[in-house]
C-alpha cells in the first residue's frame, strides 16, 4: 500500500470514528503516524484531502450482494441490498455526520465545487445500484419493468430522508425503524408486480 494510500486509510477510520468533520490535516496526520508536512506533500490542502476520502467512500461502498439469487424472496433480496445505504449502528453518528458534512461542504456559504461534483457522483452511482437491482428483479418477472427507474427515484428520496431523520434525532424514529422503513419499500416494489398493479 503506498504513503497515500495509508493516509487515506487513516482518514477513512477517522472519519468514520469521528465524522468527516474532524478530518483536519493535523487530525488526519496524527491518525497516519506523520507529520502535517509529510500529508500536504499528498495532500496540498483540507479540500483536496476530503475529496479523495469522498471518492473512495462513494466509489466501494455499495455491492450488488446476493440480488440475482432467484432461489431467495426477492423483497429479501432488495432489503439486503438497501440496507448498504444505512450507517451501522455503532458508528450511526460519525457516518451521518459525514453524510450532512459532505453537503455542507458543496451547498454552504462557501460551497466546494469539488464536493459538489462528489455529492453528484455519488448519487449518480447510488441511482446506478439501485436500477441494476432493480432490473435484475425485473428481469426475474418480480418487479414491473417500466417502473425501475420510478422506483429508483423513490428509493434514493427516501433514504435521504431516513438519514436525515436518523441525523436530527426524530422522537420515535432510530436505526430499526429506518430498516423496517426499507423493508416496507421493498416488499412494496416487489408485491406490487405480483398483484398486477
Amino acid at each position: 500500500m503506498s504513503r497515500r494510500d495509508e493516509i487515506i486509510e487513516a482518514a477513512l477510520r477517522l472519519a468514520t470514528t469521528e465524522g468527516i468533520g474532524m478530518l483536519s490535516v493535523r487530525a488526519v496526520a496524527n491518525a497516519a503516524g506523520i507529520g502535517p508536512t509529510t500529508l500536504r506533500h499528498y495532500f496540498p490542502s483540507q479540500a483536496e484531502l476530503l475529496q479523495a476520502v469522498a471518492v473512495t467512500l462513494v466509489s466501494g461502498s455499495l455491492d450488488d450482494l446476493g440480488i440475482a439469487d432467484d432461489t431467495h424472496d426477492p423483497a429479501q433480496r432488495l432489503y439486503d441490498c438497501l440496507l448498504q445505504f444505512l450507517p451501522p449502528s455503532e458508528h450511526q453518528g460519525a457516518v451521518l455526520g459525514g453524510w450532512f458534512e459532505l453537503y455542507r461542504l458543496a451547498l454552504g456559504p462557501e460551497p466546494l465545487p469539488a464536493v459538489s461534483e462528489l455529492l453528484k457522483s455519488g448519487h449518480r452511482s447510488s441511482a446506478q445500484a439501485l436500477q441494476r437491482w432493480l432490473e435484475t428483479l425485473a428481469g426475474q418477472g418480480h418487479v414491473a419493468p417500466d417502473d425501475v427507474e420510478a422506483q429508483a427515484t423513490r428509493a434514493l428520496a427516501l433514504i435521504d430522508g431516513l438519514h436525515l431523520n436518523l441525523l436530527i434525532g426524530i422522537e420515535r424514529f432510530d436505526l430499526e425503524m429506518a430498516r423496517e422503513t426499507l423493508r416496507w419499500f421493498a416488499e412494496q416494489v416487489v408485491t406490487r408486480r405480483a398483484s398486477g398493479t
